[in-house]
């Protein structure tokens, strides 16, 4: 296994690389915390923000943010500590930063009056803050923890910010797919570019600008490479602050749109690396002509935008912009939700591209992302991240594919929690440097899958090469709806989702009583219900043998065994971990509680056999069905027992 072709890290040092499953501490690792006196600015500085916004009316959280980053700004020229020694200061500053200044929402001396007596503890904390971080680049490292912090922390404020344990890796992994800036000058002389079109406050470009400096980078160098745009002028404002405390005045813009804006059209082709989250959700852009102008009729066709009405998911639209922006050999790592990347067109979008602008894309690299990921800012969306290079010829590039249950932090409340499991992305960040395997796996290229979901790539690369078979060779779909049935007229039992456990055992008691609120589906002994509803809590289930007339849930798939399979036996052999894998793979949706599987595609599944001894599977059948009868008569007798008799048999 190696890395991609080119691939180079400011700190990695994988000669010898670490053979896969070798026991070895990991030759690459994510940024080491802060040292004390940062560590120290960055607690001032989210006590001080505490402090502005429950001791004055500076409200909304922005407008404390608005004055805790002007005050640091002015630190070093200020001379005194009046609202108006802190304006003149501000203006030379201004002047100074030239089109890298910010450009205000608020108006700096009415607000800094807001804090009445209470700025001249504004500015002493300040100032401490500044000197704490005198001589170092660590002054826009602290700002940035605090914008983190207070915009994870409430008032709807940068609802989706990409949290730095996934920005860093990104960024990484995108510049070690790419040769290093100074080997790639460009024929026109102008310089290649890094940044993020979706920019927000700066997360991807801040990281971008650690690894530049990390490599030797100058500042100027550094200024000229990166770029920034982005729809909130609060957002951009914050990004050239950020970047103005450790000296640097990169060109960052605010537009009214990034996906159409003239000023990022003239950039395409110039990007050797671009990382961005883009906004996402489906149906809410538009086609307007401006939109065909920029990404080209084509590519929006085979997406199904072709008129005015139609509507796309944004995320998708960035997709193609970014990968215009990139110049040949140059790699996007780009933050895309599950329902689009594991969607069985999306590959296809990929290749139309390809032939719409006659070039090649190399996925590099796909990572599935936790829940965890974006739950501070209130979503559960599942989303991974890919790496996708771009070059003058098709080629095959090896596809490197990982899964991440951790990243580093948890939400408890509204607050974060450290993950005492880590972070996965230092080993998926050290796999992918160094062609390894510890957390993921090298597979063929993208064009050998069927679908760019992780859990299928990985469970298809690890099945076994033969045995094998589609479900639908072991049984067949019923699709009968479900007769209404009297509890007065006889047995009756319908079975919900919820009435089966991890092991296929059915709560025989509550099916006894459901009622069900929307038609149900008919069933019989001997069928295996299997629900297709979130798939990742696994429920695969035999019918029993039992008196009375059975209904399930709409949610389930009932499977009828062909004659001469045991539906024991299948059940068993659907509680296999690939299997399951398989299964969840296929789930489509935004949240893992609302994805489903097609029951169609559920026949499609390649099981292989498991070996059980019939007497075995006999056994187990009929101890199932037994305790389903011993439950059923402890609840008629409980149920007797509640209605007001005195006896109580078995």
């Amino acid at each position: 296994m190696s890395a991609p072709a080119g691939a180079i890290d400011g700190n990695a040092d994988c000669s010898g690389g670490i053979k896969p499953g070798q026991e070895s501490v990991p030759a690459i690792a994510l940024a080491p915390a802060a040292d004390d006196r940062v560590r120290e600015a960055e607690r001032l500085l989210l006590e001080l923000a505490d402090f502005i916004y429950g001791h004055t009316s500076l409200k909304p959280m922005s407008k404390t943010l608005f004055v805790l980053s002007r005050c640091l700004l002015v630190a070093p020229q200020r001379r005194g500590k009046t609202v108006a020694a802190v304006v003149c200061a501000y203006q030379r500053q201004v002047a100074a930063l030239g089109a890298a200044a910010p450009t205000d929402d608020f108006h700096l001396p009415d607000v800094l009056r807001e804090c009445g007596e209470h700025l001249g503890h504004v500015l002493a904390v300040t100032d401490e803050v500044k000197a704490l971080c005198s001589g170092s680049d660590s002054l826009g490292l602290a700002f940035n923890t605090l914008l983190r912090g207070k915009w994870e922390s409430g008032e709807g404020l940068g609802t989706h910010l990409t949290p730095e344990e996934v920005v860093e890796p990104m960024v990484r992994m995108a510049l070690g797919s790419i040769a290093l800036p100074s080997d790639r000058a460009p024929t026109d002389g102008r310089p290649l570019l890094l940044g993020d079109p979706c920019g927000g406050t700066g997360r991807f470009a801040f990281s971008f600008a650690v690894q530049l400096r990390r490599r030797g980078h100058a500042p100027a160098q550094i200024n000229a490479m990166l770029r920034l745009y982005d729809q909130s002028a609060l957002s951009v404002d914050f990004a050239r602050l950020n970047f103005a405390f450790d000296g640097l005045t990169p060109r960052f813009a605010r537009v009214d749109d990034s996906l159409t804006c003239a000023a990022l059209s003239e950039e395409v082709g110039r990007y050797l690396a671009v990382a961005t989250n883009p906004p996402f959700g489906t149906g809410k852009y538009r086609w307007t002509p401006d939109l065909q102008d920029a990404i080209g009729p084509e590519v929006l066709a085979a997406i199904g935008m072709r008129q005015p009405g139609d509507v796309c998911d944004p995320a998708l639209l960035f997709l193609f912009r970014c990968l215009d922006l990139l110049a040949l050999e140059g790699v996007l790592a780009i933050i895309l939700p599950d329902g689009i990347v594991h969607a069985s067109w999306f590959k296809e979008t990929l290749l139309c591209y390809e032939r719409s602008r006659v070039c090649g894309l190399d996925v590099l690299g796909i990572v599935s992302l936790p829940t965890a990921t974006f739950s501070l800012g209130g979503t559960v969306a599942k989303t991974s991240f890919l790496l996708v290079r771009k070059s003058k010829h098709v080629g095959n590039a090896r596809l490197y594919v990982a899964q991440a249950g951790h990243i580093g932090f948890k939400k408890r409340g509204n607050r974060r929690v450290s993950d005492p499991a880590g972070n996965d992305l230092a080993a998926i960040l050290n796999d992918y440097l160094c062609g390894q395997e510890r957390k993921g796996r090298w597979l063929k290229g993208w064009r050998t899958a069927e679908r760019l979901m992780p859990t299928l790539l990985l469970s298809n690369d690890s099945a076994p090469s033969g045995g094998t078979k589609p479900l639908s060779h072991l049984a067949r779909l019923r699709r009968e709806r479900g007769v209404g049935v009297h509890r007065a007229n006889g047995d009756w039992h319908h079975v919900s989702v919820l009435d089966v456990d991890g092991t296929g055992v059915i709560d025989i008691a509550a099916t006894s009583t459901n009622e069900p609120a929307t038609p149900p589906q008919a069933c019989c002994a001997g069928d295996v219900l299997v629900s297709c509803l979130n798939p990742r809590i696994w429920r695969a289930a035999v019918v029993p043998d039992l008196p009375g007339v059975w209904t399930c849930s709409g949610e389930f798939a009932v499977l009828t065994p062909h004659d001469g399979v045991d539906p024991w036996k299948l059940a068993v052999t659907l509680h296999q971990k690939a299997v399951i894998e398989r299964a969840t793979a296929l789930a489509s949706g935004t949240s893992s509680s609302r994805q489903r599987v097609n029951k169609e595609a559920l026949l499609s599944l390649p099981v292989s056999e498991v070996h059980i001894d019939p007497v075995v599977i006999q056994h187990h059948k009929d101890e199932r069905e037994r305790l389903y009868r011993v439950r059923l008569r402890e609840h008629h007798a409980f149920a007797k027992l509640h209605a007001g008799e005195e006896t109580f048999v078995l």
